[in-house]
């Protein structure tokens, strides 16, 4: 059985708050986040190996194929819509969570594979609602990508996450995803605002839009750190 959840910490009955490092007070009330697969390595990523294929060296020991969107304001397992695979062998080192709605070669993608909408103030400041849909498709194609060592569209879409997990003959894969680590150092003061008065994240790094705020948040969501947390449970 593979699953995946927002934090442990979540309750569904209250508003999902936090502040951010930069003491920036947010109120999520939507944050869904599609992953269209997750494996399990014995390998794990080679650092500076950014002309390598996407797919990781060594034995994938677990993965479930088919995607689905994950509600990371409820810490309740959401299971993954076909069964999982996996082999009862020594731990997998990485986990890797496949942020896609194609093929993970194909450029164009218009998937929604972040969402997350809300509100946020400052000290002494009024909320102010923000909003943001991410995508990766042909929008995050960098210039020269099919030129040997440059990044390829597949490496926008693989999220490689140390892990220590064994695959049991009993209970299932979870893997917990923390929104609060989307917003580590963004500056939502940059945030360019919309004709209603509420503030957006831009999707398209071409555009003047485009400042710190909006390349935090998608740097934030490729990132390896506390946000992606694997584990085998028991339970499931």
């Amino acid at each position: 059985m593979y699953e995946a959840a927002g934090p442990a910490d979540a309750d569904p009955t209250q508003t999902f708050q936090f502040t951010t490092g930069r003491g920036w007070h947010v109120v999520l009330t939507k944050a869904v986040l599609h992953v269209g697969a997750l494996y399990l390595d014995q390998s794990l990523p080679v650092s500076g190996s950014q002309g390598t294929n996407c797919i990781l060296p060594g034995t994938y020991v677990a993965q479930v194929t088919a995607g689905r969107d994950i509600n990371l304001l409820s810490p309740a397992p959401q299971r993954f819509p076909v069964e999982g695979q996996g082999t009862t062998i020594p731990p997998a080192l990485a986990g890797q969570v496949w942020l896609t709605g194609v093929d993970i070669n194909a450029v164009a993608d218009t998937t929604p594979i972040l969402v997350v909408a809300g509100k946020v103030n400052d000290t002494g400041a009024a909320a102010i609602p923000f909003e943001a849909t991410l995508t990766i498709g042909s929008n995050r194609q960098a210039t020269g990508a099919q030129v040997a060592g440059a990044s390829a569209i597949c490496k926008q879409r693989i999220v490689s996450v140390p892990t220590d997990v064994s695959v049991q003959s009993t209970g299932g894969l979870l893997l917990r995803i923390d929104p609060r680590e989307l917003f580590t150092n963004v500056d939502f003061s940059q945030l360019a605002k919309l004709a209603d008065g509420s503030y957006a994240f831009s999707d398209e790094p071409s555009s003047p839009d485009y400042t710190q705020p909006s390349r935090n948040l998608f740097q934030n969501l490729e990132s390896a750190g506390a946000l992606y947390t694997f584990s085998w449970s028991e339970s499931l």
